[in-house]
């Protein structure tokens, strides 16, 4: 049973990694040889699908350790390469679907009436297909046929959380520019000593300039984002386990690990202003700045758990969870 569920975390490890790259691939050339025609606007942006990304990854690991003895009753069958490669194809071609319809909207000048919205339901389908398709490269359709049917309701509600969440991150993320604030002065503090730095505040928040890259800590850069996703996982956990834990390490835990978030958030920004000077500006602002937060989020919140997870519990870890 306990191998099930690993196989099954392993699995979902790989659909995020197959997510991330296929992300990486399309999005390089559009930013680096700034490809406008295939970029966002209002009219083709429906969500922030990194936001969407990071919940997702919150709301399935909270589900999968939630739920890990049901999962583990699942078996995997074997995978059939020449099938996840069919998908995974498919998946792709999709992706490049997606693309047109959303450059469509920026070849034809279309922001708004029947059209647009038609382009939009177009764009949802498309990236859900595309979706569909990576799962079952991944997974298989038999292991998604029995995975529906024993947790048909949970994955619903999860759903549903994930929307609710989602909301209240955009809501949440009004409140950025105190964050943001915060961390134009710890990198400028940090820059001043290796680079020429000017540091004044925008229209879109406080602007950063060091050795002539110039970068605005808006609401992207502020943190706030992954700092709720951390503290709702977090309550999560709470809610799962707190009659097992030690409330007085878990709440500690809680506060350094929110401290931790915000610090790899400035290394973030840090990295990212070393690539704008270094490398390119365009690969900096455009895949670095896109990828790399929800990336380094991932890896910290997991190995911080991984960590803490052996201190915060009074006698042992719950059962499936080692």
């Amino acid at each position: 049973m306990k191998k099930n569920f690993k196989g099954f975390l392993v699995r979902l490890v790989i659909l995020g990694a197959i997510i991330f790259l296929t992300r990486a691939i399309f999005q390089f050339p559009i930013e680096y040889f700034g490809m406008n025609i295939f970029k966002q606007t209002v009219a083709n942006r429906l969500f922030s699908k990194i936001d969407a990304l990071q919940i997702l990854i919150v709301v399935g690991v909270f589900f999968g350790l939630y739920y890990r003895k049901r999962i583990s009753a699942l078996k995997h069958p074997n995978v059939n390469i020449k099938k996840s490669i069919i998908f995974i194809l498919l998946g792709e071609i999709i992706i490049v679907i997606y693309y047109l319809f959303r450059a469509s909207t920026n070849y034809f000048n279309i922001s708004t009436g029947l059209l647009l919205i038609i382009i939009q339901i177009a764009i949802l389908i498309s990236l859900g297909a595309a979706f569909l398709c990576f799962t079952i490269a991944v997974f298989s359709i038999e292991y998604i046929k029995s995975f529906w049917k024993k947790l048909k309701k949970e994955l619903i509600v999860a759903a549903i959380v994930a929307i609710i969440l989602y909301n209240l991150l955009m809501l949440f993320q009004n409140q950025w520019l105190f964050f943001s604030t915060g961390v134009s002065n710890i990198l400028n503090s940090i820059f001043s000593h290796l680079y020429p730095v000017s540091y004044h505040l925008g229209t879109n928040g406080p602007i950063l300039t060091v050795s002539n890259f110039s970068v605005a800590i808006g609401p992207p850069c502020s943190g706030i984002d992954s700092m709720f996703l951390f503290t709702a996982f977090f309550a999560g956990l709470f809610a799962l386990d707190h009659r097992r834990m030690n409330k007085s390490l878990f709440f500690i835990s809680f506060i350094v690990g929110l401290i931790g978030v915000y610090a790899v958030n400035i290394l973030r920004l840090f990295l990212l202003i070393l690539a704008g000077i270094n490398i390119s500006p365009k690969f900096a602002v455009g895949l670095f700045h896109t990828n790399a937060g929800w990336l380094l989020f991932v890896i910290y919140f997991l190995g911080y758990y991984m960590i803490i997870r052996k201190f915060i519990y009074k006698d042992r870890l719950p059962e499936g969870t080692k």
